[in-house]
């Protein structure tokens, strides 16, 4: 990326001003608007947003919604692909390209083909090449398994809905996200608090899914408390969750994917327009013990933090890095770890970042902002 970066841009403009997803559109030569919407998972990624959800998918003004969402990646371990799509592709063009609906997080078939997609071996690495014949790969599932869940009807509505989702132009605010969900829930008897005895939308779903199925989109799933909300899945209905979540819900509340949709996108003349209670938290709570044990908990993710208080992640973001507590959520936490608590130790900067893989540019930036409370708590992760 930094050769190209090199290449489409003058050597005197600094890299902070010209972002991955600028850079790739320009080589293409395609309008960054168009690249965006086309050619990323940005649609998929800002599904649902608390803000700046009249901003339209690739809107060159909202450049760092692009580089954000645009660029993000589902797993660090997967580049998925297709060997028949590059078995066309190097057949027709002579070379292939990746494709962004392979890289949906829980399908693991290519739309076009049906056959199971190839994961490769060195994860997202790979996409610093195109994909080839014989690149070294390996499935997720056995034969068996691809068939139960390639054919498991909630899956199938699934993988319809977040394409739609990936084909979207514009974000569905989060307000109307969570109603819309919540009221078909209760159209269910499905709880919608955490609090109840009515089945919790998580027990729905392992109801109606292959267990090896749902873990790759919740690892954690296992370590859930029968009869209580696990918050990635059941927070839907009273906060922000990741993307897959809202394609989920939908699958299981709906007996067609068309159903479901038609509801998602229906008008919005008579929804809530802002929250009935927003919840709020003093600075003293960012900065307490409770906090702390949060932060580690949850591994810095700010995402899920904001999940597990009902409360806006980007709130959260900006209250944690005040606190000297920076959100981790797109950061790989052992790398990242081991290079500031080496270089805490002594090491150079360089040769800390280089020896556990880390990103020069994001361990910087956490450096910035101070590192004896953060080192503490990345202490206290790599113990867990």
């Amino acid at each position: 990326m930094a050769a190209l970066r090199e290449a489409m841009h003058p050597t005197r403009i600094p890299l902070s001003e010209c972002p991955a997803a600028a850079t790739l559109a320009l080589a293409a030569e395609i309008p960054l608007k168009e690249f965006a919407r086309k050619h990323s998972l940005l649609p998929f990624h800002r599904t649902v947003s608390p803000k700046d959800y009249d901003v339209d998918h690739g809107d060159p003004t909202g450049l760092y919604l692009i580089e954000h969402f645009g660029m993000r990646v589902w797993r660090q371990s997967m580049a998925m692909f297709c060997p028949e799509c590059v078995a066309g592709d190097m057949e027709s063009s002579k070379f292939a390209y990746w494709r962004r609906s392979h890289q949906l997080p829980g399908i693991p078939w290519c739309t076009e083909h049906g056959c199971q997609l190839a994961n490769s071996t060195i994860g997202k690495k790979a996409f610093d090449d195109v994909p080839f014949p014989d690149l070294p790969a390996h499935y997720g599932y056995s034969e068996q398994e691809f068939i139960d869940v390639s054919l498991n009807p909630v899956i199938q509505r699934y993988a319809d809905i977040a394409n739609a989702f990936l084909n979207s132009e514009r974000p569905t605010p989060l307000i109307h996200a969570t109603f819309r969900i919540a009221e078909q829930a209760k159209k269910l008897q499905i709880r919608v608090g955490a609090r109840g005895q009515k089945p919790t939308l998580t027990e729905k779903v392992l109801e109606q899914v292959p267990r090896n199925w749902i873990k790759t989109l919740y690892p954690d799933i296992e370590n859930r408390v029968p009869g209580q909300f696990f918050n990635p899945i059941d927070n839907i209905t009273t906060g922000l969750v990741a993307d897959q979540g809202y394609a989920l819900a939908l699958a299981v509340l709906f007996d067609s994917s068309t159903e479901a949709l038609n509801y998602w996108y229906a008008d919005n003349d008579g929804l809530p327009l802002e929250r009935k209670v927003q919840r709020s938290f003093g600075r003293d709570y960012w900065n307490s013990n409770t906090m702390f044990k949060l932060y580690v908990e949850h591994k810095g993710n700010h995402t899920s933090i904001g999940q597990a208080l009902s409360i806006d992640p980007s709130y959260v973001r900006t209250e944690l890095t005040a606190a000297g507590l920076p959100a981790l959520g797109l950061v790989d936490i052992s790398a990242t770890a081991q290079a500031i608590l080496a270089y805490q130790a002594g090491m150079p900067l360089e040769a800390a970042c280089d020896s556990s893989g880390a990103s020069r540019s994001e361990v910087e930036k956490l450096i910035r902002g101070g590192i004896s409370k953060f080192s503490t708590a990345l202490k206290k992760m790599s113990q867990h």
